[in-house]
């Protein structure tokens, strides 16, 4: 297997990362010095999922081993406030390189797509949370006639909103042979 590479900024309190497939293994360094790896045959699960990356959103991978330890990378990296470099197709090549890496090891290794339940409980709530306050607003000053209750319908509208796209769905595996491009 060859050495594939790949560099991400998670956000602005952390330096650069440098995510390396080696033979057998993951590794991250940061500033040279070897932070994390995991063991091929120690992950347990990958996970893909979309998250926001500053105004745009941006496919994060999560590998976890056995112990907890996780190594995580995006395709978009932090450059300042505000600004995040598209990194799509070296993420596209490191992510299809690790897949193909992964394939021996996929029978003890959960490939997941989306995220975690608990965050889709927690952004649910979320927005029924402001879809209440929006709606109470509404309703509390429309009752007494006055007009500026309408400014809490934007409140309900986007509150019901983000709960139904956040609703918590079941996990959605998928087959890593898709992402090797061997499927």
């Amino acid at each position: 297997m060859t050495e594939a590479t790949y560099s991400d900024r998670r956000n602005a309190t952390s330096p650069e990362q440098h995510i390396m497939l080696e033979s057998g293994r993951i590794s991250v360094s940061m500033d040279g010095k070897l932070q994390r790896a995991i063991a091929f045959d120690e992950i347990n699960e990958v996970r893909l999922g979309v998250e926001m990356a500053g105004r745009d959103s941006q496919v994060v991978c999560r590998i976890t081993a056995n112990d907890r330890t996780r190594i995580v990378f995006g395709s978009r990296s932090w450059k300042s406030v505000g600004l995040w470099e598209n990194q799509a197709d070296r993420f596209r090549e490191f992510n299809t390189a690790l897949h193909r890496a992964l394939l021996p090891h996929a029978a003890g290794i959960r490939f997941m797509e989306g995220q975690p339940l608990w965050f889709g409980f927690v952004m649910c709530g979320l927005g029924l949370l402001m879809a209440l306050l929006g709606g109470g607003f509404a309703l509390y000053l429309l009752w007494d006639d006055n007009l500026i209750g309408f400014g809490g319908v934007p409140g309900l509208i986007i509150g019901l909103y983000l709960a139904w796209m956040f609703r918590p769905r079941a996990p959605k595996p998928y087959d890593p042979a898709l992402y090797a491009g061997t499927g």
